[in-house]
Parts: structure tokens; C-alpha cells; sequence
């Protein structure tokens, strides 16, 4: 069962989204937009948010405990989100997930917090594919991700590689997500049509398989 604790969590809102054709974190699902709808997820497990990347305007309407960070200057791709978020964070633990992830499991990500003490960094696995952008980092770790920076790196596996890490297999992730919807994400526009269609199974009830949703999710989530 999740539960605040003193964590921060990182929600990426940049990026082109130029596969998507469309600004991800303002597409919407259930009437409400995609980063809403992780900010407020995220919310259920850390007590402070941070917005990273994306424009201010994106932290609008949340609140106190909900800010915005810009990417450092010159920087570009995931890894420039991850590094404000973690340079930025008030607390020890951190969370990093995408703003196009909507069915993102509080009890997932209260876990990773639960295995990250002995740990640089807590990655789940889904789909066979490390999942850098929904996982649970040291901010430690920001003086690394920074250096990795000033040497032009882009890519969140640059940095992983440099940490003590703790993979979790799909089997202990299936512990708290069944289905493995946590780790989905949207990139493009088949991605959002499947996110609709997941999304009014769940509104009406009906119950989502993890076989139906692995056949129709061909390709897996992205690692960042």
C-alpha cells in the first residue's frame, strides 16, 4: 500500500513529442490532461513534486507543493530533466517518471522507494527493457548526471551505468502492478488510442488482462 514520505517526485515535461505530433503533457485523458494526471499520482507517494523541463506554465493550478524546474542551459534530452530535477529536489529519495505515463501504480512506485537505501538507483524492468524514466533515484546522484552533461551526454542510460543500481524483474514489479500498466507510456498517436481504450476499460469496470494488454502493446515502453 503507498504512502507519502519525505521523496520528491520528478515528472519530465519536456522533449518534442514529435512522434506524437501533439504536446503529450496536454493531451488528455478522462477530461483531464496527462500531466495532471501524474502529478497527481505521483502526489499520493511524495509530498513535494517538481516539474522539470517544458515551459513554467506547466506548474500552473498545482499548487504550493508543486514546482518547476528548468532544463540546465545548452542541455538537451532526458538526462537534462533528470539532472534539474534531482539538482533541485528537498529530499534524499527521488522519483522519475514521464508525464506521458497515466496509469503509473502508487504501490510500484512506494516500492522502489522501500529498495532504493542501499541503492544509487532502483530501475524496474517491463516488457524486457529497463525503465530508467520510472524509477526511483538517489539525488545523490545529480553530481554525476551534471558531469555527464558538460560532456554532452543526453541519454538517462549514461548515467545508470555509473551507479549502483538495482534492477526489479518483472515478476517482483507484477507484486504490486498485475498487469504491468505502470511503466506504459505514450509516444505516439497508437499509443494514445491504446491509453483510451485502457482507460475506458478501467472508467467502466471492466478488467484489463495482461495478456490483452501485452498483444496489443507490440513494442514496449521506451527506457529513455
Amino acid at each position: 500500500m503507498s504512502d507519502r514520505r519525505r521523496a520528491t517526485g520528478i515528472v519530465l515535461a519536456g522533449g518534442r513529442s514529435v512522434r506524437m505530433g501533439a504536446d503529450k503533457a496536454s493531451l488528455k485523458l478522462s477530461n483531464q490532461t496527462l500531466l495532471s494526471r501524474v502529478v497527481q499520482t505521483v502526489s499520493l507517494v511524495c509530498p513535494e513534486v517538481i516539474i522539470a523541463g517544458g515551459e513554467q506554465r506547466l506548474a500552473d493550478g498545482f499548487g504550493s507543493d508543486v514546482r518547476w524546474v528548468a532544463d540546465p542551459p545548452g542541455s538537451a534530452g532526458p538526462l537534462a530533466g533528470v539532472t534539474a530535477g534531482l539538482q533541485a529536489a528537498r529530499h534524499d529519495a527521488c522519483l522519475v517518471v514521464a508525464c506521458d505515463m497515466p496509469f503509473l501504480n502508487p504501490a510500484l512506485l512506494s516500492h522502489l522507494f522501500d529498495r532504493l537505501e542501499k541503492f544509487d538507483a532502483v530501475v524496474p524492468v517491463s516488457h524486457g527493457v529497463s525503465q530508467y524514466l520510472h524509477a526511483a533515484y538517489s539525488r545523490s546522484a545529480a553530481t554525476t548526471a551534471q558531469t555527464l552533461l558538460r560532456l554532452k551526454a543526453r541519454s538517462v542510460h549514461e548515467l545508470v551505468v555509473r551507479l549502483q543500481v538495482l534492477h526489479l524483474s518483472e515478476k517482483q514489479c507484477a507484486r504490486f502492478d498485475p498487469i504491468g500498466l505502470s511503466c506504459f507510456n505514450m509516444n505516439t498517436p497508437a499509443d494514445l488510442a491504446l491509453a483510451l481504450t485502457l482507460d475506458a476499460h478501467s472508467s467502466s469496470g471492466a478488467a484489463i488482462s495482461r495478456c490483452e494488454y501485452s498483444i496489443d502493446r507490440a513494442g514496449g515502453p521506451r527506457n529513455g
